[in-house]
């Protein structure tokens, strides 16, 4: 059975997880997507990516700034930041809809596969992290 208490913590920061994450999502999806839609499809994607990557690692930096208490872990996945980052999407969302005139169908479809994955791999990372500081810390 599979347990995150069996692996060792990252040594490198949320940042880089975060950002090569999206570099193997991307590299992922980018065969059938290249395939299904061509050249637009993959401009979508990167978009997609790209504003996923930006609301994720803005949310989680201004998250971790102003959490930083005794029960980080707590109340960094219960506030974590949340409302934050849904209003930072949409303002992303709004600019970029304005600026830029894209289509949203694809759009959308790309940012919410790279926003709800890498919100997924952020909490994963948190709670590593938090197992390796819960095996470190006496019990007495």
């Amino acid at each position: 059975m599979f347990s995150i208490a069996r692996r060792e913590p990252p040594h490198e920061s949320p940042t880089t997880s975060l950002c090569l994450t999206t570099l193997a999502l991307a590299g992922v999806a980018a065969i059938p997507a290249a395939m299904t839609g061509g050249t637009d499809a993959l401009s979508m994607m990167g978009l997609g990516a790209s504003v996923a990557l930006a609301t994720v690692l803005a949310g989680s930096t201004i998250a971790r700034f102003a959490l930083r208490g005794p029960d980080r872990f707590g109340v960094n996945l219960v506030v974590g930041g949340f409302m934050f980052r849904i209003v930072l999407l949409i303002l992303f969302l709004a600019g970029l809809v304005r600026v830029a005139h894209i289509p949203l169908d694809r759009f959308v479809l790309w940012l919410v596969f790279f926003y709800f994955s890498l919100v997924m791999a952020e909490a994963w990372i948190l709670a590593r992290r938090q197992v390796a500081v819960l095996e470190e810390t006496p019990l007495s």
